[in-house]
């Protein structure tokens, strides 16, 4: 008869059906593979990740608040010198153009969008690429004589005003699912009224 052993994945008592099987199921292998590639994703069972976790939210929350806090008119300034410290600093650089913050749109808890949005739809709109490509050291920035730097930025949900008093706004990722996510409710919406005036 054969004997059973534990799993060190799961820590469950199982009989193995071969002499080489170590865990009770295809789950487990898998689990403890990936975790053996990449390290566990738990921050808080590290104690330097969940330490560098909070002070990357603190000092994005506090950019943020930063940007908001000042005028319209300082805050191309503002970002302009926070690009110029990026470009020179990798980990600020890896902080503002992480993918995950890039993709969703983020709020923090006082209704104001990310840093790392709205230097991204700067960076659209006055270099016309996105944030991680003018943050890149190796790319080379055009002069700025070459660039028309808005007056008043007001952020992501805002379009810019420049000296001249025009609005310009350059499409962007989320600007785009935003008015195919209306439009799309808005057909909804005529459908369904469609379908109740016939019934009616």
């Amino acid at each position: 008869m054969t004997e059973q052993i534990q799993c060190p994945a799961c820590d469950a008592e199982f009989t193995p059906r071969r002499k080489n099987q170590k865990y009770c199921s295809d789950n487990c292998r898998k689990r403890k593979s990936r975790h053996a590639a990449r390290g566990s994703r738990k921050v808080a069972h590290n104690w330097d990740e969940r330490r560098r976790s909070q002070m990357r939210k603190t000092k994005l929350t506090d950019l943020t608040n930063a940007l908001y806090e000042m005028p319209p008119r300082y805050r191309a300034e503002f970002l302009e010198r926070l690009i110029a410290k990026a470009r020179s600093n990798a980990e600020l650089r890896m902080w503002l153009t992480r993918r995950d913050l890039l993709k969703a749109w983020y709020m923090d808890g006082t209704g104001r969008i990310g840093i790392g949005h709205s230097l991204d739809h700067y960076c659209q709109e006055v270099y016309g690429q996105r944030s991680y490509e003018v943050l890149n050291p190796e790319n080379t920035l055009p002069a700025h004589d070459a660039l028309a730097f808005p007056a008043e930025y007001f952020g992501p949900d805002h379009p810019p005003v420049y000296e001249d008093g025009c609005l310009r706004l350059r499409p962007c990722p989320w600007s785009a699912w935003k008015v195919s996510r209306e439009r799309a409710a808005l057909m909804q919406r005529r459908r369904s009224m469609h379908a109740e005036a016939i019934a009616a």
